[in-house]
């Protein structure tokens, strides 16, 4: 059994186990939490990129002839996404993407790399390929396997026959198997994802590009360029004369370390998960993101590693767990597990404060001790709760101080306050200064706005005083 592995080479085998089922349940629920962030980071992007494909085929849809002129002719719709240099994130983000377009656009959903399409030749074989494996019913696959069969002599042309005698056999009436929302589509369009657009060859882009844009009609096509730099680079791969043949809409999915931020935010600043990592640990999995690839799926990794590491090395991490079920096991701790608590260094500390008595009956006595480490274990989780209070409330104020004197993201202030008390760092003391000097510019603003405010009153007053004067006067005269 894969528990047993938490024995091997150590003396301190108890709860192995439990260990690794509790190991288990914390990493499946930090997964699925950051499963869930990811969908809520792309839904705007993906819905906009859906709703931008679907304004470029609406005439396709209702089957107009003259389709093509409602987008230009011969322009083919490019979206051009934007990704960053996160390159390692970019595969889950098109499968996102590819499940996303199938269920709601189109199920003729292909993907190309760069590496497998060296020439235009394997270029259209791989399209051919794998276009022909997203047929939705048996009528389908039987022009699919000819497509197939003739993948050597593969065509833009083959492949528009191919598309037109699909869409022609296809019923939207009739029930398929595969039965997506994109099935109502009469003639849904392709789309082709290229996944590394930078490093695809200008001639393999160029010829496919004018070759699709002269066939589009027949064939209808939607590029979606997935870019990890710049926008500019699809004018350096492509003339004039080939981009002019795109007509291209730019989407910017959420900054490196905005995600960065807000996987912290979710996983380790709250206490919904008891595993915390120490500053060291987080300065080193931060400085690899930020320094080497800025990869999402390689900072979860690690924060996997240190978890599993965590439960196999330190026997007490079985109390690594929601508050009731720690008070639950406290009960069930064994012996060694009890003498394990005492060596401690924090619980060490604690015992030297205590009075001699208490200090005996916690050295001595198990039932007392597992009361008082109930006890310590509340306090823990309330102090947690108030901790990560403050923590917000101190960034919100210091955030956007000159010079960011405390970090200006909150994972900066988070290893600063693990790594010493924050409130003996010269950092802390500017902060409070700069904070004292704008609250005093703020009191005397607003001290020198309500004189203001009386003298604006008064003359108010004044004029209207005035006015009745003038008016019973008038009427005197009268």
């Amino acid at each position: 059994p894969v528990e047993d592995y938490f024995n091997k080479g150590k003396n301190e085998s108890e709860d192995s186990k439990l260990r690794f089922e509790t190991y288990q349940l914390i990493w499946q629920q930090m997964k699925s939490e950051t499963e869930q962030l990811q969908e809520e980071l792309n839904k705007n992007l993906f819905d906009s990129l859906i709703e931008f494909l679907q304004k470029s085929y609406s005439g396709f849809q209702k089957n107009s002839k003259d389709w093509s002129c409602q987008i230009k002719l011969r322009e083919i719709p490019t979206a051009a996404l934007i990704l960053g240099v996160n390159v390692t994130d970019h595969d889950l983000t098109f499968r996102s993407l590819t499940e996303a377009l199938q269920n709601n656009v189109t199920p003729y959903v292909v993907s190309l790399q760069a590496k497998d399409c060296p020439d235009i030749k394997h270029f259209l074989q791989k399209l051919a390929s794998q276009l022909t494996g997203c047929c939705v019913d048996e009528e389908s696959k039987e022009g699919s396997t000819q497509v197939a069969q003739k993948k050597t002599h593969c065509s833009v042309d083959s492949l528009s026959s191919w598309y037109m005698n699909i869409t022609q056999k296809t019923d939207p009436k009739m029930p398929r198997k595969k039965r997506t929302s994109s099935s109502q589509w009469q003639s849904p369009p392709v789309v082709l994802i290229l996944k590394d657009m930078e490093s695809f060859t200008t001639k393999v882009l160029q010829d496919f590009i004018i070759m699709s844009s002269q066939h589009l009609h027949e064939f209808p096509l939607i590029l979606i360029f997935g870019i990890a730099t710049s926008p500019v680079i699809i004018h350096r791969l492509l003339p004039h004369a080939v981009s002019s043949l795109l007509c291209i809409e730019l989407f910017q999915s959420l900054s490196c370390k905005d995600h960065l931020t807000t996987v912290l935010d979710k996983l380790l600043l709250t206490t919904q998960f008891p595993f915390k990592l120490s500053e060291k640990v987080l300065q080193i999995l931060t400085n690899i993101f930020l320094y080497h690839d800025f990869a999402i799926q390689n900072f979860i990794k690690g924060l996997q590693l240190s978890l599993l590491e965590h439960f196999y090395s330190q026997p007490l991490s079985v109390l690594c767990c929601n508050l009731p079920e720690a008070k639950r096991r406290i009960n069930f701790l064994s012996d060694n597990q009890c003498e394990n608590i005492r060596r401690l260094p924090s619980f060490r500390r604690y015992v030297e404060k205590q009075a001699s008595e208490k200090q005996v009956a916690l050295l001595t006595d198990e039932r007392f001790l597992k009361e008082e480490i109930q006890s310590l274990l509340e306090n823990l989780h309330a102090y947690h709760s108030n901790y990560f209070l403050v923590l917000r409330c101190l960034h919100q104020f210091t955030s956007s101080l000159p010079k960011y004197p405390l970090g200006r993201q909150i994972r900066e202030l988070y290893c600063t306050c693990l790594e010493k008390n924050i409130w003996d760092s010269e950092e802390y003391v500017s902060a409070l200064q700069l904070l004292r000097y704008i609250l005093r510019f703020i009191d005397s603003f607003v001290r020198e706005g309500l004189v203001l405010f009386l003298l604006f009153l008064a003359s108010v007053i004044l004029g209207y005083k005035s006015r009745i004067k003038n008016a019973k006067a008038n009427s005197k005269l009268e």
